[in-house]
């Protein structure tokens, strides 16, 4: 895999090609087990855009309609709640986010602000559907993978806050549902 880097704003920027793209998909969970010829039309498809900083990749309430996977620079991943607005966390190179975005018609729960510049690589809603459509026996391995994302990651928040969620009176508990 080669990368060519590039200086902009003091800042080293990898310019991705398809090879670059096919890498990264295969290793998202949402992939994993997806044929490599379908995982390939996926990575064609998928764009690399670049935003400046206070710029949004995706704005709490308004559709949420691509996967974002950030090839550098750095996000807040922000929730605003009346009048009150938190960070509640930072991320930057390899963070990804927007998955359940490309299976359903959703908005998004937070807004994404880019704090450094950032290239991500995207792919639509709207390419991603058509590739199911073509390949449709992917959404039954996709959908499995998300289940299962679901299950580790309650899993872990429920051992880190067993106290916490013991005490919300039965709120937790999204893989009950």
């Amino acid at each position: 895999m080669s990368l060519s880097t590039d200086q902009r704003d003091g800042h080293s920027v990898k310019a991705c090609g398809f090879n670059d793209h096919l890498d990264i998909l295969r290793e998202l969970p949402l992939f994993t087990g997806v044929p490599l010829d379908v995982v390939k039309v996926l990575a064609y498809l998928s764009t690399v855009e670049t935003f400046a900083v206070g710029e949004t990749l995706c704005d709490q309430g308004e559709p949420l309609d691509r996967c974002c996977y950030v090839l550098c620079g750095e996000v807040a991943v922000v929730r605003t709640s009346g009048d009150c607005e938190a960070t509640m966390l930072q991320r930057g190179e390899s963070y990804c986010f927007g998955g359940l975005g490309l299976l359903a018609a959703t908005k998004a729960v937070y807004t994404v602000r880019v704090t450094a510049p950032v290239q991500c690589l995207t792919l639509t809603r709207e390419k991603f559907l058509k590739t199911a459509e073509r390949f449709p026996a992917i959404l039954p391995k996709i959908l499995g993978n998300v289940v299962e994302h679901i299950f580790r990651w309650e899993e872990a928040f429920l051992s880190a806050h067993a106290e916490e969620c013991a005490g919300r009176g039965g709120e937790m508990g999204l893989s009950l549902f």
